[in-house]
């Protein structure tokens, strides 16, 4: 009994001391901090991306908090954009042995996908944190319960090019063009929201032209039975409307760029979780099916 109380001892002091040396062991320095990458959003929303920065803490757990308040806090560079709302606040934390239960307020219902996959990513980085599971008022943010970081590979992974089929406008905004394109897919981001992201930044081809404006916000794409969700901010119609005829055309850039997929039969549009009424003097509550007349032979 003595021997076993011995390596109890033992055991709990390693633990203890593979802690400490977590948080003096940074850079050359020795005053507790370290430095860790937190996760935002690109400037055109479609991918989440890095930025350093240096948090000082007693614990792993105090760690864990801090680098969230670090995601609230918003990014430094000019190149991210904030992930979440500054009004979001933690409501509950909890680490079981390394599965990490973080619980976000309210506010937190306003941002997308790609927050949780900052959340678990930025995270999953300390020592002994396996995994999270992200919750909004104690409802699962994902529908995927607690995610490894190594789930979530980023746009500069090599290994998840996908092909993806998109269509811009001809030079002169009379028909659509098609364009194909390999693009790095992350395992838990629908690959849908990847394309309608891949809309928004634009063609490559010299000869197409934009249809969405490059500042167009996304909440979600995705796809249930056969009907694509697409999501966009609330300022969604604002900077994109158009004369009709060009509305058409931004319509079904969208809608046959995504019903390329084989699950994909139909788009329902929504701004801000919502059905619009009109878009460009064409109605937009409705489903919208491919029209392959649109499309330049």
């Amino acid at each position: 009994m003595r021997l076993m109380k011995k390596v109890l001892i033992l055991a709990a002091l390693f633990l203890i001391a593979g802690t400490a040396i977590f948080f003096i062991a940074d850079q050359g320095g020795n005053d507790g901090g370290r430095e860790i990458d937190v996760y935002f959003l690109s400037k055109d929303s479609s991918v989440i991306s890095a930025e350093k920065r240096r948090i000082d803490a007693e614990n792993i757990n105090d760690f864990c908090k801090k680098a969230l308040e670090e995601l609230i806090k918003g990014p430094s560079e000019k190149t991210h954009i904030p992930i979440m709302d500054k009004g979001v606040k933690i409501a509950g934390f909890k680490n079981d042995g390394g599965r990490v239960s973080v619980d976000f307020s309210e506010e937190y219902k306003k941002s997308g996908l790609l927050a949780a996959y900052a959340v678990v990513k930025t995270l999953c980085q300390i020592p002994d944190i396996t995994a999270v599971c992200v919750t909004c008022g104690g409802k699962d943010a994902t529908g995927s319960g607690f995610i490894s970081g190594d789930e979530i590979n980023l746009a500069s992974d090599d290994d998840c090019a996908t092909g993806l089929d998109l269509y811009f406008a001809d030079s002169e905004k009379t028909k659509l063009v098609h364009e194909y394109r390999r693009v790095n897919i992350t395992d838990k981001l629908p690959v849908e929201q990847y394309i309608v992201s891949e809309l928004i930044k634009g063609p490559r081809n010299k000869n197409s032209e934009r249809l969405l404006s490059p500042d167009t916000g996304i909440l979600s794409v995705e796809t249930t039975d056969g009907t694509c969700y697409v999501n966009f901010k609330q300022d969604f119609i604002g900077k994109n409307s158009a004369q009709e005829s060009m509305g058409r055309l931004i319509i079904y850039s969208i809608v046959n760029s995504l019903t390329e997929r084989d699950d994909v039969s139909n788009v329902q549009f929504l701004v801000d979780g919502k059905k619009t009424e009109s878009f460009s003097g064409m109605r937009f509550d409705g489903l919208f099916y491919r029209n392959d007349t649109l499309i330049e032979k």
